[in-house]
């Protein structure tokens, strides 16, 4: 016995296929008839400003028209912060870089110099040489974050406009509900926006309150490292460092009369080369070590004798040696202000003295 096959009806199959059909054409309508604006192309850093753009539905309004403008404006805004995050963290790969480098080169002099080597060694002038190369990359550095700064500083301008135009954007007329609701998506990505811009400007200020003061610190100790190598070994840390951290400064004492007062140091210039420099560094730091807070005067003391020409010269040459006797402190780690320069005769001296006071 044959079993006829089963045959479905083809009118409902039919059915089932045009109603698929309206289906699909539904689903599809609504995005070719309202296309939707995003606020800038997404790229690899939208993490920086948080969630992705907001996504408008234009309603051809009025309104629509000034939301549309807005939404581009912060669109430019926000691919400004971007890019100079970018640009932040590009700059903070470089003085990494740079400070890594330098240090490494400071390290490799210092341990030299610690364990003795000739005056003047070449290989540790050259390594002199590139780390002070090194060091103007990082003030370079320093500049184009103090660059930044401004841009971003611009941008928190922008921001600031740009919140209140959207503010005054909910009072025009001639808007409908979808026109307020775009206003809100606007706000939340703008204030997002302004929350990035406030932490990136400052993280900018921090760094370069922090690498201008690394700056600065590091040309002194160049300048110990300097002296250093010309003399073959190491004096000490630098002075600034006992400035900085020696234990609490007792109260000012009176500064005694000129006539009474005893230097901390005399150096004698009755040769072409005296090598004061390690008897200094050693008196200034035992002095630093008593009272960090201590200041110094460098004065210059010529012969009292001789005629008024030769006295002359003699007073010049004392102003000279004094000149160098303060530049030599300075390089040392020496702060600045805590320095003095001052010029005297004295009948007991025979050579051309300078004498290194307390104060």
């Amino acid at each position: 016995m044959t079993v006829p096959s089963a045959r479905l009806p083809a009118q409902p199959v039919a059915l089932a296929l045009v109603a698929l059909l309206a289906v699909a054409c539904q689903s599809r309508v609504p995005e070719e008839a309202s296309p939707r604006f995003e606020l800038g192309a997404a790229s690899e850093d939208s993490s920086i400003l948080g969630a992705g753009p907001a996504r408008l539905v234009p309603t051809g309004t009025v309104v629509d028209q000034r939301v549309q403008g807005l939404a581009s404006e912060l669109s430019g805004l926000r691919s400004s912060v971007m890019a100079n995050a970018q640009e932040f963290r590009a700059v903070r790969a470089a003085i990494a870089d740079i400070t890594g480098r330098y240090q490494t080169l400071v390290g490799t002099m210092t341990a030299r110099l610690q364990v003795g080597t000739t005056p003047g060694n070449p290989e540790l002038i050259a390594a002199w040489n590139e780390a002070q190369g090194l060091l103007g990359e990082l003030d370079r550095n320093v500049g184009r974050l103090s660059a930044l700064s401004t841009r971003v500083a611009a941008n928190a301008a922008t921001a600031n406009f740009l919140h209140s135009a959207i503010r005054s954007a909910y009072r025009l007329s001639g808007g409908v509900d979808q026109d307020h609701r775009n206003l809100d998506l606007l706000e939340d990505d703008l204030n997002r926006t302004i929350v990035t811009i406030e932490r990136l400007l400052n993280e900018i200020t921090d760094d370069i309150s922090r690498q201008s003061a690394t700056v600065a610190a590091e040309r002194r100790t160049l300048g110990s490292l300097g002296l250093a190598i010309n003399s073959g070994r190491m004096f000490g840390a630098p002075l600034s460092a006992r400035v900085a951290t020696g234990p609490q400064a007792a109260p000012p004492r009176p500064v005694p009369a000129a006539a009474q007062r005893r230097p901390l140091v005399t150096i004698r210039f009755d040769r072409p080369e005296v090598a004061y420099r390690q008897p200094l560094y050693d008196a200034v730091s035992a002095a630093l070590d008593r009272n960090p807070a201590v200041q110094f005067e460098v004065q210059g003391v010529a012969p009292a004798r001789g005629e008024p020409a030769e006295q002359a010269r003699a007073a010049n040459e004392a102003r000279r040696q004094a000149e160098g006797v303060l530049r030599a402190l300075v390089e040392m780690g020496m702060p600045s202000e805590r320095l003095s320069l001052s010029a005297a005769t004295a009948r007991e001296a025979t050579v051309t003295e300078v004498r290194v006071f307390v104060r």
